[in-house]
């Protein structure tokens, strides 16, 4: 008897919590953000299931309940419920960022993206930057396809592929011979200055 709690236990959890789990991690990979305790996310998992079933409601009964469906062979069946349970919360997990990031819900609610590092370096442009540190010094450099950030909840690094050699009016002059990039930690930046490439 006890077994057959078990299942029906693991059956209802499977149903009530995996398609918002799949929501919630979906959306931290799409956009990182502050991690919360285990039990807000339970509760968090069950109202996103509990809506990705509002919306699909009149799908899951009609497959549930109409004749019509009864000829439908076992792998479309297997395809509607790993719809249900999985692609559908990934993709509304992707369709609630996309909407945040519009201009219209820029108006009345912040941003998805939680540090402007993470805002600037997710557009994946390529610039020529200047890094002045904290003593003053000023690191020349070119943030391109093989340079890289670190992102939420990693703390801030930045990785320039090449060094440059300023002039003496602060124009990029040259590249560094030899150079293999330079890494920079974010306790050593005051700032950092973005220069589009040509």
């Amino acid at each position: 008897m006890e077994i057959f709690q078990s299942i029906n236990t693991l059956f209802l959890f499977i149903v009530f919590a995996i398609p918002g789990f799949i929501s919630i991690k979906v959306y931290s990979l799409l956009c990182p953000n502050q991690d919360k305790d285990a039990t807000k996310s339970i509760i968090d998992a069950i109202t996103y299931s509990c809506l990705n079933y509002a919306i699909l409601g009149p799908f899951i009964y009609m497959m549930l309940f109409s004749k019509k469906w009864e000829f439908i062979c076992s792998f479309f069946t297997f395809f509607f419920y790993s719809l249900i349970l999985i692609i559908f919360p990934a993709f509304l997990a992707w369709l609630w960022l996309k909407l945040r990031s519009m201009e219209f819900f820029q108006k009345n609610a912040p941003h998805p993206t939680l540090r402007a590092w993470d805002y600037v370096f997710g557009k994946r442009k390529e610039y020529f930057v200047i890094v002045t540190l904290v003593d003053g010094r000023e690191i020349a450099g070119e943030y391109s396809t093989e340079s890289f950030t670190s992102s939420y909840p990693e703390e801030p690094q930045i990785y320039l592929e090449k060094t440059w050699k300023l002039d003496e009016n602060g124009d990029f002059e040259r590249v560094v011979n030899q150079t293999s990039g330079i890494l920079v930690l974010s306790k050593d930046i005051q700032s950092i200055e973005f220069f589009e490439k040509n």
